[in-house]
């Protein structure tokens, strides 16, 4: 059975409206694959076909390849409470904390990697089977080397590219292998079945990406999703505060600030979008007057309390990071059923 060299979907030109449509067998790429490639066209992307028990399958066909994880830099600052690993406990493991490019600008290498190193310190007390961890640093020109290298030295030819809805996975290889043959968006879920590359004496296989049921981008609609996805250096949101303030970040979060003296709170979010501002006594009539109905949820607001006496620091995944410093309280209104995460690592 032919497949889609983009997406792994088997090919078929019997459904013009079902996937791995194609006029001629002969070709590659499903249609879905070459519109979106070429022209951006999301019409026949469906986030929801591929299910995490349909993956985990796919994971157990291949009991003795190389697991390589790829974790979104966003994610890995709260993988210590994430039951991510869980799913790979039994695999032998390599960690890549990928898009370390999105993080601010005074985030040099050693920063970086001082970060990271103290989370995977952590992750080693509890998973014996990570076998080693990469950082894709934004400086780094190396890496392909680097992980080639790695893969010599761990003597893996079978390599499976796993991990979490949009993680980067596809971008990677295709980066590995110099090559854009498979097909990559913005949005999760564009790889639908396992695709299969030979390059050099290696065996690589790309798989969808697991469901997390904590992350925003499982939940909003295409349109809305590109709000939330942050794909360029971010530069942080900072505002002072001295009184009780309300933040609104369009329909998808707000922020309630009360401060014992001075507080501050930065976001780390997608720069195309602005936070928006207003005292805290009017913040429910901001919210009914402009937000009410932007985002089409299938999970109301949901309110996390948390008191502050010296800093705190949120990981909303899908969304980005709140830095709130100073005493205070603070009234994260966020998705219904994702969780916040607690960072431990100063930003």
């Amino acid at each position: 059975m032919k497949k889609c060299k983009g997406c792994g979907i088997p090919l078929q030109n019997k459904d013009k409206q079902g996937l791995g449509y194609v006029v001629d067998m002969e070709q590659d790429y499903c249609r879905r694959c070459f519109r979106l490639s070429h022209y951006g066209d999301t019409a026949d992307l469906k986030t929801n076909y591929v299910t995490n028990k349909k993956i985990i399958d796919i994971y157990d066909r291949y009991p003795n390849a190389l697991f390589v994880l790829i974790i979104d830099v966003l994610d890995a600052l709260c993988l210590k409470d994430d039951d991510l690993l869980d799913t790979f406990k039994r695999k032998d493991l390599v960690l890549i904390i990928n898009k370390t490019d999105i993080l601010p600008e005074n985030f040099n290498d050693r920063k970086i990697d001082r970060i990271f190193s103290k989370i995977l310190f952590d992750l080693n007390r509890k998973y014996s089977n990570i076998k080693a961890a990469i950082l894709t640093n934004k400086f780094e020109r190396q890496f392909n080397e680097q992980f080639l290298n790695l893969l010599d030295v761990l003597n893996a030819t079978n390599v499976i590219f796993a991990g979490r809805a949009n993680a980067g996975k596809s971008s990677l290889i295709n980066k590995l292998i110099q090559s854009s043959d498979l097909t990559t968006s913005i949005y999760p879920g564009t790889t639908l079945e396992e695709v299969e590359i030979s390059y050099k004496n290696y065996r690589f296989i790309d798989t969808p990406g697991l469901v997390d049921v904590n992350n925003y981008a499982t939940y909003l609609n295409i349109e809305k999703y590109k709000l939330s996805k942050i794909d360029k250096m971010i530069k942080p949101q900072i505002f002072q505060l001295s009184e009780a303030q309300s933040y609104f970040y369009y329909g998808l979060l707000r922020v309630d600030i009360i401060p014992k003296n001075k507080a501050s709170i930065s976001f780390y979010i997608n720069n195309e979008n602005q936070i928006h501002r207003t005292k805290y006594e009017n913040g429910d009539d901001y919210y009914q007057k402009h937000y009410c109905e932007f985002v089409l949820r299938v999970k109301p607001l949901g309110i996390t309390e948390y008191s502050i006496s010296d800093q705190k620091i949120i990981v909303i995944k899908g969304l980005g990071i709140i830095k709130i410093n100073g005493e205070c309280l603070a009234y994260v209104h966020s998705l219904a059923n994702c969780r916040l995460y607690e960072c431990e690592v100063d930003l």
